[in-house]
């Protein structure tokens, strides 16, 4: 994979999920779902669906969940959402995340299903169903646009002067 824009996102989400898992545990955000946006509007279906299994199992393993469900949610969401990715403006900073916060709110139902149906100790109730709709999309789009825009900005900024400074110099 040559785009580097994808390398630097999912440096950014491993760094936000090992942060999480760290110090902020009580605090659930999909940290790899800004990637998984990223994977699927710069990728195409098939690469999306590894990079997208490769977050999950990378969720997996530093969550008490069951082994596979974040990989297996997060493999279907991007199976689910790749065809949503042509109405979403590569160039605009703003679509990550919206796509960010699409992307979760298909997630987080996938996810408590899932949960469900394999882990027992689950307790569902209608005001956490509510909030997880509602708040984690919201919350997962901002966690995109803070953690995400910026330095992905900063790289197309800076990778612009390089050509650029390389064009004059040669030039």
């Amino acid at each position: 994979m040559k785009n580097p824009i994808i390398w630097i996102g999912f440096i950014l989400a491993s760094v936000m999920a090992v942060m999480q898992s760290a110090l902020f545990s009580h605090f659930f955000i999909l940290a790899y779902a800004p990637f998984i946006a990223l994977s699927c509007m710069h990728t195409s279906m098939l690469q999306s669906l590894w990079l997208a299994a490769g977050a999950g199992f990378c969720t997996d393993l530093l969550s008490t969940d069951p082994m596979g469900i974040h990989t297996l949610t997060y493999t279907l969401v991007c199976a689910l959402l790749h065809r949503f990715r042509l109405g979403v403006f590569k160039d605009q900073p703003l679509q990550l995340c919206f796509y960010t916060a699409l992307i979760s709110l298909a997630a987080m139902p996938m996810l408590m299903i899932l949960l469900f149906l394999f882990d027992s100790h689950l307790p569902v109730h209608g005001k956490s169903i509510l909030l997880d709709l509602i708040k984690m999309p919201l919350v997962d789009a901002a966690y995109a646009f803070f953690w995400f825009v910026g330095p992905l900005l900063g790289w197309e900024w800076g990778f612009k002067q390089w050509k650029r400074w390389r064009l004059i110099k040669n030039g």
